[in-house]
Order: structure tokens, then C-alpha cells, then sequence
């Protein structure tokens, strides 16, 4: 069967991405890649993808990267046009969610005003999560503390481990330094993954704690050195910070 090179080259990205994320053996995208098309694709598919699939949610994903793949701006131009049409809040905090992924902060912040806007908005714990990450990604620090420190009096439940790290983030960049420091101190014991001692060592050496800051990198880069390949996977871009931190 005839495929078009960028057609198959596509096909080919999309399942190497999907290797490397779930942090599966290289040789599968040596299969997928020498293997003539469909064959290494079916291999994969079945062999890999679909074991995953089976009772979760990861089919509707998986289509949706591929999807989006070719088609970047089609998750957002549907999100857009639910907004133009029904406008109701859930719609407005589907749509900021994709802008944040865009990098689009302040219109998410935007959208998330609006979205809170009605009687019970300032109530509703993901609303309030929403938007104080958004307005942290936006560098509105004094922003997002307050909503921050809004939700935790609405819903206590909802500040878990990654709400409490960019809480840290929101004391650190308004210039709150011990509170910011004990908010660290706080989270990272109990925070699942290397972003939080990540994010804690750079900031330790804002402060000219250097010789801390290089302690925690030295304990990220040794965290993984025997941890599962998935594992690895998912904390690769900490891991590469940390690295280069070691290296300075």
C-alpha cells in the first residue's frame, strides 16, 4: 500500500512522541520507522497502545494527539465556537484551559474572570484553581496568591500537592521570600515527582543559598539514575535542569 511521505512521516512522529511519553523500549521506534507502513503501525497499535487502552481514556486522547496533529488550532477553534454559542461557564474554562497550553495567559485570565462572573463564581473551587494558575502563568504573583489563598478557605481539599507548589511560586514572585521558602519547605516532601525540588533549588539560588540549591540538584539527577524508564520519561525536562545547574 502507497502512502504519501508526509502523510506517512506524520504517522511516524505521532507514535515515536507516544514511545517516548509512556517511556517505552527505543526499538519500537526503530520498528515503526524501518517496519514499510501499516505493518509497524499495527504492530505498535496492538502490541502497545491498545493494552493501554483498555478501560481508560487514553483511546479519546491518543485520537486526539493525532487529531491535533494535523490540525494544531482545531481544539481551540472548537472550544472558541462552544463559547460563541452557549457561553456557559464550563465552556468558558474549556477554553481557557487550551490557552494556557497556547501560552495565551491573560486570555485565559480573562476567560476565567468571565466564567466567574455569576453569584457562585468566586465559590467554585476549579474556577478559582483555574485562574489562580492562570494568573501565576501570567506574572500576576500578587494575583494568584490571592485566589490561591481564596480557594483554600472555599475548598480545603482542593490544595493538594501541585496547588500548594504554585503557591510557593505565586509568594516567591511577589518578593514574600519566608513565606515562600516555608511553602517549599512544605510541598516537597510530600510532592510526587522532581518539579517541586526542581522549582525549590532554583529558587534557593535567587537567594544565594548555592550550596542547597546544588544538594537538591544533585539529589534529582541521583532520584532517576535507577528509576523506571517511565519514570525517567516524565521527568526528563526537570532532570535536564538540574544537570545543567550541576554544570555551572
Amino acid at each position: 500500500m502507497f502512502f504519501g511521505f508526509g502523510f506517512a512521516l506524520m504517522i511516524d512522529l505521532t507514535f515515536a512522541w507516544h514511545v517516548i511519553r509512556t517511556g517505552r523500549s527505543w526499538l519500537w521506534i526503530l520498528a515503526i520507522t524501518i517496519v514499510p507502513p501499516p505493518f509497524g503501525w499495527v504492530a505498535y497499535g496492538i502490541f502497545a497502545i491498545l493494552p493501554d487502552m483498555m478501560g481508560s481514556t487514553s483511546a479519546r486522547r491518543f485520537a486526539d494527539n493525532v487529531s491535533n496533529m494535523a490540525d494544531p488550532g482545531r481544539s481551540y477553534r472548537e472550544k472558541l465556537r462552544e463559547v460563541q454559542m452557549v457561553g456557559s461557564a464550563d465552556a468558558k474554562r474549556a477554553l481557557a484551559e487550551e490557552c494556557i497550553k497556547r501560552g495565551r495567559f491573560q486570555d485565559a485570565v480573562d476567560l476565567y474572570q468571565s466564567a466567574m462572573s455569576g453569584p457562585l463564581g468566586g465559590t467554585d473551587a476549579v474556577l478559582l484553581r483555574g485562574m489562580a494558575r492562570a494568573r501565576l502563568l501570567a506574572g500576576d504573583g500578587e494575583g494568584a496568591a490571592a485566589a490561591f489563598e481564596q480557594l483554600k478557605q472555599v475548598d480545603p481539599a482542593a490544595f493538594d500537592a501541585d496547588v500548594e507548589l504554585d503557591y510557593a511560586r505565586a509568594l516567591a514572585l511577589v518578593g514574600k521570600t519566608d513565606a515562600a521558602l516555608r511553602q517549599y519547605e512544605s510541598v516537597l516532601p510530600r510532592y510526587p515527582g522532581e518539579e517541586a525540588r526542581c522549582r525549590f533549588a532554583l529558587f534557593l539560588q535567587t537567594l544565594g543559598q548555592k550550596e542547597r540549591a546544588q544538594a537538591l540538584f544533585k539529589e534529582i539527577v541521583e532520584s532517576v539514575r535507577h528509576a523506571p524508564s517511565y519514570y525517567r520519561s516524565r521527568q526528563r525536562e526537570w532532570v535536564r535542569i538540574a544537570r545543567e545547574q550541576l554544570n555551572n
